[in-house]
């Protein structure tokens, strides 16, 4: 595991860490015909990858799957976002060209990448190609609903403009030239996981069902494998047990309650309120008042939302 990026000030982490298969030999050994909780069969590749006895067995099993789908490589990414700013990225590069997740994430890649902008956003795939990558507009098809008015859009003749064109070459240069990306969904109100696959043929704008089909069958499996296997991609970040002082803290943070009134209103002091935000801050990785409002009408949502389901 290596880790990229600056350290929160609260925190004594980074945010972005890339992960190996290798990695993934160290956890717990899951029963190949008991793979997920409750007896249930992973998904398809999912269930191989699970009876594989080693990263190199892995690896055989899901490049000869990439290539009978019609694909070079893929990118596996568990992403959190605050509005629209990544604040924390988990890649796997197992099946990612050699270099690339160090490069995407040493160069901030992320933060202009158009696939990875839409994909968190929805559930349709998006086919892309470096043309998609160079302009940040999304190409539509296969049942993919245009993006580019869910992305920002950048003025011409700037150093975005720039930054952008050495993405595309970057990409260029890893055999990155076309492909197609999912967003899948995470049990993390801030979280989604993206799968993007890749080919060195120079577009896929005509991209056959059968393949995308395919695609999207191997995505589904390796997201359900390392959901189990790899606990640094799916720690539960904000699926966490508050207390009800740090629950009744973060509601009043959403309402713009300062310290001293947030205090008065629970019946403590505005010493103790300020304590436990910078906790709070700290445990949801917000760097400021603002993301941590943002962050607690997410968790707090999501979490009234499965209270109602249990009623």
């Amino acid at each position: 595991m290596k880790r990229y990026g600056t350290s929160d000030t609260d925190t004594d982490f980074s945010n972005f860490q890339v992960f190996g298969d290798a990695d993934l030999d160290g956890a717990a050994d899951a029963l190949p015909d008991c793979d997920a909780p409750g007896g249930q069969r992973l998904a398809g590749i999912g269930h191989e990858l699970a009876k594989a006895d080693s990263a190199q067995a892995r690896q055989a099993l899901l490049r000869a799957a990439l290539r009978a789908a019609g694909f070079d490589a893929l990118c596996y990414m568990r992403v959190s976002r605050i509005g629209d700013t990544i604040n924390r990225l988990a890649y796997f590069n197992a099946f990612s060209p050699t270099g690339w997740a160090q490069r995407y994430l040493c160069e901030r890649f992320y933060e202009i990448d158009a696939r990875l902008a839409y994909s968190s956003r929805h559930e349709w795939p998006m086919l892309w190609d470096l043309s998609t990558i160079a302009t940040a507009a999304p190409v539509a098809g296969a049942g993919a609903q245009a993006a580019a008015a869910a992305l920002p859009a950048v003025p011409h003749h700037t150093p975005a403009v720039a930054r952008t064109a050495r993405f595309a070459a970057a990409a260029r240069e890893a055999g990155i030239l076309s492909g197609v990306s999912f967003g899948l969904g995470t049990p993390d109100a801030l979280d989604r996981c993206v799968v993007i696959f890749s080919s060195a043929v120079a577009t896929k704008a005509r991209l056959p069902d059968m393949a995308i089909g395919h695609a999207y069958a191997l995505a589904v499996g390796l997201h359900e494998f390392l959901a189990l296997r790899a606990p640094q991609l799916h720690r539960p970040t904000y699926s966490v047990e508050l207390s009800d002082i740090q629950r009744s803290i973060l509601e009043f943070v959403t309402r713009g309650l300062n310290d001293k009134d947030i205090a008065e209103r629970i019946g403590t002091s505005h010493h103790n309120v300020d304590y436990y935000v910078r906790q709070l801050k700290k445990l949801y990785r917000a760097t400021n008042r603002v993301q941590l409002a943002y962050i607690a009408g997410c968790v707090l949502g999501a979490s009234n939302a499965r209270s109602d389901a249990n009623l």
